[in-house]
């Protein structure tokens, strides 16, 4: 049986190759290549977690006549 060879990522953009640091960043589990993809990833994630949190806006039904 032959050993695996482990693949690393990038979350953001995809890469396998690091950018402006010695090792992958890893983030809750997740890696990335440079801090501004982490930074990236890590800004959109707050922002669909306050769009999550904010109420729905009530929606009027329309009249039909």
């Amino acid at each position: 049986m032959r050993g695996k060879k482990l693949v690393i990522y990038c979350e953001a953009c995809g890469s396998d190759t690091l950018s402006c640091t010695t090792d992958f960043i890893v983030f809750h589990h997740l890696s990335f290549c440079s801090p501004d993809c982490r930074d990236a990833y890590r800004d959109a994630d707050e922002l669909g977690r306050a769009a999550k949190q904010q109420p729905a806006a009530p929606t009027r039904a329309s009249k039909v006549a």
